[in-house]
């Protein structure tokens, strides 16, 4: 694991840690850098291995919609931040969506013989 992966792990748990003891006005902050480090870490692991361009797309929009997040965090409320996490939640249902069809059930063929067999 990178060394951003494990500061967003790091990060991830200073939130769950501070989050009832961190005023309103850093929250934003300090939800923003778990988020942040996760999707550059992620964009960065992605782009040293080097899929093919279609996986990497797919991946990198995973990446993206984790920055995006993070920078919605520090947006102050108003139709950009709305708009912007629309956008995060749009993308996340797609990553999902690309999963399920990745490991979803696909149509399993019998050999030629054991269909023959089956219908005897």
């Amino acid at each position: 694991m990178s060394i951003l992966g494990k500061f967003a792990l790091l990060a991830a748990g200073v939130l769950l840690l501070t989050s009832q003891f961190v005023p309103a006005e850093v929250h934003a902050y300090v939800t923003s850098v778990p988020l942040a480090l996760a999707g550059l870490a992620y964009a960065l692991l992605q782009i040293q291995l080097k899929p093919r361009r279609a996986i990497l797309l797919k991946r990198l929009v995973l990446a993206g919609a984790f920055l995006l997040w993070a920078v919605v965090q520090l947006l102050p409320s108003g139709p950009l931040a709305v708009f912007l996490g629309d956008t995060v939640i749009a993308a996340y249902v797609l990553d999902l969506f690309w999963v399920m069809q990745d490991q979803g059930p696909r149509e399993v063929r019998l050999p030629r013989m054991q269909e023959e067999s089956l219908h005897e």
